[in-house]
């Protein structure tokens, strides 16, 4: 038996820290090698020579194949640079791609505000003064921390993974395969997972900021559309059974 689950990875939430699969994942493996070393450690630099040389030969066959084949590496096809940006841009003005911007700016103002670090500061100064009991404090700094997190994880995963459905969709490529092969309803369903674990973090949060209540419902509504236009635009995401997690 493959020791490696093939292809776990591609649809992931990259969270290793929180993933079950680590042990079954070819490129947690490869990473986990390189991850002790800092880039300010003096072995760092000699952690990355087997890399390094593997990108060496890698490029030095690249360049002999397409010499063989009389192709100039140099040069880039005009029309194909051509409808890539365009791509690139019927993407970047798609209502998804539109409203998980505006989700990742509005949670970023609001977390920035230092509302958090307030609302901390209250929950030491209540076990303080015997208002709460240590567990009662602990508890809630526990949970404040999960929502926060998921939030900061998931925050320009967001964008990043619509944005990789969406290109994948304009590319028209995978339209050759049936919809449970394509690679970008994918990336649409781990999307989706992104934004419903999100949501749920920012709904706990509403617990905790009562006075901040309209700014979180304009967060979760900027969610709540993002998932509406991902679902209109993916139909068939469930359809993709992504490796390991959904076997």
């Amino acid at each position: 038996m493959e020791h490696f689950i093939e292809g776990v990875h591609n649809y992931c939430d990259r969270w290793c820290e929180r993933c079950i699969f680590t042990d079954r994942c070819r490129v947690f493996a490869m990473e986990k090698e390189d991850r002790p070393v800092e880039a300010n450690d003096p072995k760092w630099e000699t952690s990355m020579e087997p890399l390094s040389k593997s990108l060496e030969e890698a490029r030095k066959l690249l360049e002999y194949m397409a010499m063989e084949k009389g192709i100039d590496l140099t040069q880039t096809d005009p029309e194909f640079e051509k409808n890539r940006n365009e791509q690139k841009t019927r993407v970047g003005d798609h209502p998804l791609m539109k409203k998980s911007m505006d989700y990742m700016e509005q949670s970023g103002e609001w977390l920035e505000k230092g509302q958090v670090k307030i609302y901390t500061e209250k929950i030491f100064e209540g076990v303080n003064l015997g208002i709460k009991s240590m567990q009662e404090g602990e508890r809630e700094i526990l949970a404040l921390r999960e929502s926060l997190e998921v939030i900061r994880w998931y925050q320009p995963f967001i964008v990043v993974k619509c944005r990789r459905a969406l290109m994948g969709k304009e590319d028209g490529y995978e339209n050759q395969f049936p919809e449970e092969e394509r690679g970008y309803n994918g990336s649409a369903k781990i999307a989706r997972i992104a934004i419903e674990r999100s949501m749920r973090a920012w709904a706990g949060l509403l617990g905790f900021f009562e006075e901040e209540e309209s700014a979180l419902f304009r967060i979760l509504a900027s969610l709540q559309q993002s998932q509406v236009y991902l679902e209109k635009e993916f139909p068939h995401m469930d359809l993709f059974i992504r490796p390991g997690f959904d076997e």
